[in-house]
């Protein structure tokens, strides 16, 4: 068999990455900064100076993992001249014949199911952070965490930094990776992922221990299509998005929140069905959703417009009181898509739903006729949910909007867990990260007596992307209101306007 060989040029942000040996080692790259090609050398460096060692690979989910970060690892892989089932294997033994020549870890796992085996001995457990305590009781001899700005720092610290004891120290002592850690991200977007920049300061105090490189991708450009940097700025949907992804310009947040108690802890999750998702690349679909319990019908909650079409999927469970945001799903006007593309978009995930019942929930402008047709975006709707073969019942009948201070009450009420009859909510960060950044950036201003109201300014701004606006956290009050408005007159918090007059 003819041997050959290739060259790779590093780039800079890459060179400095491979040249500095740190226990600890935090890459803020951009995208199209050449995170792959750096994490193929990083195990390829591996491979080579540990065989037999045992490391981790951590992710948001496992889900994310197979879909996303696997087929870029392989490729990354491959420009080392690693390749996928023949030099290492994903989630199963190498064959038999195979096994005699092969390394073995030195701590080899009870399964492979969720495990990277390689012709060294070198072997990888993938990690999910949306399994509860993913990681414990294992030993690791280094760890790599890619997309680390969607990663919860608590749980890296509680199950995954515990298990850098090693498995064979003796022969991995001299090895500069040994109890090493990596993790890569471009700049994270939510205030969850600040603890990733946040290493930067540790890595100033503490230059013997840590080194934090951050690059943008302009510094890959002779490795870019050409024009690459300048189709994806105007492609992108705000310039922050872009100064965030491509340039690593870090976002300001937002205080002053109207949904101000929404706590990452208390009222989001991430739960996916294992048992579904297996395989690397495949498609993604409600079949993979543990939290969507198949004999409840789905509550839709929609927001109409010319720039932006989106809607909530929810769910409540009576028998616990618990209302479950699943999913939150946009199409965009400048697309060219209408509201047809965002319910095709829907049934194409749901279509595996059994219970096809669906109470659809939205403001009093989908009970206007648009000119185009003598339906309304409410009935245009019901009639193609029909057509695909859902039942659709509209639930919102007329009268005026909710005043929005009263949705703030609610929301205060719901998200407080205090309050007697109120449901429970629970939010799936990873289905509707949309909805999710929206309820984020969204915030209050003062009214015209000084209530409460919710800042749409943030519409009409250019800089953040529509999808990140107020429409969706619109989408999802209006279910929530319809639903529940009634417990604020039931507990005592609600009382209608008094009009009294002395003759």
């Amino acid at each position: 068999m003819k041997k050959r060989s290739r060259t790779l040029v590093l780039n800079l942000p890459q060179l400095i990455a491979a040249k500095y040996y740190k226990k600890l080692k935090v890459l803020e790259w951009g995208r199209g900064t050449g995170k792959t090609t750096y994490r193929g050398k990083h195990w390829s460096d591996i491979n080579r100076e540990m065989p037999r060692s045992t490391g981790l690979f951590i992710g948001p989910s496992y889900q994310f993992i197979l879909t996303r970060i696997i087929p870029s690892m392989v490729q990354g892989l491959e420009m080392f001249g690693l390749y996928r089932d023949l030099h290492y294997f994903i989630g199963t033994l190498p064959p038999r014949p195979w096994r005699k020549s092969w390394g073995t870890a030195y701590q080899p796992p009870a399964k492979y199911d969720r495990y990277i085996t390689f012709y060294t001995g070198v072997g990888v457990h993938l990690i999910s952070q949306d399994v509860p305590g993913d990681g414990r009781g294992l030993n690791s001899d280094w760890i790599d965490g890619d997309e680390a700005g969607k990663l919860d720092a608590a749980k890296l610290q509680e199950n995954t930094d515990p298990t850098l004891r090693g498995t064979e120290a003796n022969a991995f002592r001299k090895s500069t990776y040994f109890g090493s850690k990596l993790y890569t991200s471009s700049t994270p977007i939510t205030q969850e992922g600040k603890w990733f920049t946040d290493l930067e300061e540790y890595a100033v105090r503490n230059p013997d221990k840590s080194i934090f490189i951050s690059a943008d991708c302009s510094l890959n450009a002779s490795n870019l299509r050409e024009g690459f940097l300048e189709e994806a700025e105007e492609q992108a949907y705000a310039q922050w998005v872009f100064d965030a992804e491509y340039k690593n310009i870090r976002p300001k947040f937002i205080k002053d929140s109207f949904y101000g108690l929404l706590d990452k802890d208390r009222h989001l999750y991430v739960n996916y069905d294992y048992s579904h998702y297996t395989q690397p690349g495949q498609p993604i679909d409600c079949r993979g959703d543990a939290d969507l319990v198949r004999g409840v019908p789905l509550i839709l909650g929609i927001d109409w417009g010319a720039q932006i079409n989106c809607l909530t999927v929810n769910q409540h469970l009576k028998s616990v009181n618990e209302y479950r945001t699943l999913k939150s799903m946009y199409v965009l006007g400048e697309n060219q898509e209408i509201q047809d593309d965002l319910f095709r978009q829907f049934h194409e995930y749901y279509q595996y739903h059994d219970n096809r019942d669906l109470f659809v929930w939205y403001d009093n402008s989908g009970n206007v006729q648009t000119g185009h047709t003598r339906q309304t975006r409410a009935e245009q709707a019901k009639a193609q949910l029909s057509k695909l073969g859902w039942r659709p019942n509209l639930m919102t009948t007329g009268g005026s909007n909710p005043e929005h201070d009263l949705k703030h009450l609610l929301w205060e009420m719901i998200l407080n867990e205090d309050a007697p009859y109120f449901p429970t909510y629970r939010l799936n960060k990873a289905n509707a990260e949309a909805l999710y950044i929206s309820m984020r950036f969204t915030r209050t201003k003062p009214g015209s007596n000084g209530e409460i109201r919710k800042d749409k300014s943030i519409e009409r701004s250019k800089s953040i992307p529509r999808q990140h606006a107020t429409d969706l956290s619109d989408a999802n009050d209006t279910p929530v209101f319809g639903m529940f408005k009634h417990l604020l007159r039931q507990s005592g918090y609600f009382t209608p306007s008094l009009r009294i007059k002395s003759r």
